[in-house]
């Protein structure tokens, strides 16, 4: 994090976020993925892009793709960071439904003060709180780095599974909240198409159709 990291509100912490996703996989991210992405005009774009640069916080330039400037990118794995220990927090400790944990998780990430955050990585790690039930080497944000994790697009007809991480760029999170898939869920492959796609999941009683690039997004461990 910067020393002296600028105020931000709410929507920029969340363009931050994003820009930071398709950054993962191209390098940059252009104001039109950007505005998919936030499910955004391009106006507020290009507004919210020029309030990030004025803080020195992304690179811009009109016609260009966006990137973040390391300050940036420090901003928007914080608040990552703070939704992951808000959700296992809710979900490992509280016993709160896992859609409803990342729900909440959504709203008080952006609020959540630093010297907050480091006392609750503190309490759950003395907990031993994680995902990964019954593995001796689980903390809070392991699932990045978990040998069982593997990608839901992995999965065949008749796997079940539990959903250890959701990368914000598969978007829509609150709706796919909404219908049970959250970090904590069980899901289970129902049908796949010939051709790969759609795959057909099932969560919490809902069946939801995905394209396999979107299921890359998001981590389970096989159960």
């Amino acid at each position: 994090m910067p020393e002296n990291p600028p105020k931000l509100s709410e929507n920029l912490e969340d363009y931050l976020e994003a820009i930071s996703s398709l950054s993962a996989d191209t390098g940059a991210a252009r104001p039109s993925d950007i505005a998919a992405a936030m499910n955004v005009k391009r106006p507020s774009v290009t507004a919210a892009l020029n309030s990030l640069r004025e803080k020195g916080l992304v690179e811009y330039e009109k016609y260009r793709p966006v990137t973040l400037t390391q300050d940036g990118e420090a901003v928007a794995k914080n608040v990552r960071r703070k939704h992951e220990l808000l959700s296992d927090f809710f979900t490992n400790v509280l016993g709160v439904n896992a859609s409803e944990a990342d729900l909440a998780a959504c709203r008080m990430e952006h609020a959540l003060e630093d010297s907050i955050m480091k006392k609750l990585v503190k309490f759950l790690k003395g907990r031993g709180a994680g995902m990964c039930s019954g593995c001796p080497n689980r903390s809070p944000g392991c699932e990045s780095s978990c040998p069982h994790a593997v990608a839901l697009s992995d999965l065949s007809k008749g796997e079940r599974a539990v959903v250890l991480s959701i990368d914000r760029k598969l978007g829509n999170l609150g709706t796919y909240a909404g219908m049970g898939l959250a970090i904590g869920s069980t899901v289970s492959v129902l049908r796949v198409a010939p051709l790969g796609d759609p795959v057909i999941i099932s969560v919490h009683g809902s069946e939801i159709s995905m394209r396999k690039s979107q299921l890359k997004n998001i981590m389970v461990k096989r159960i």
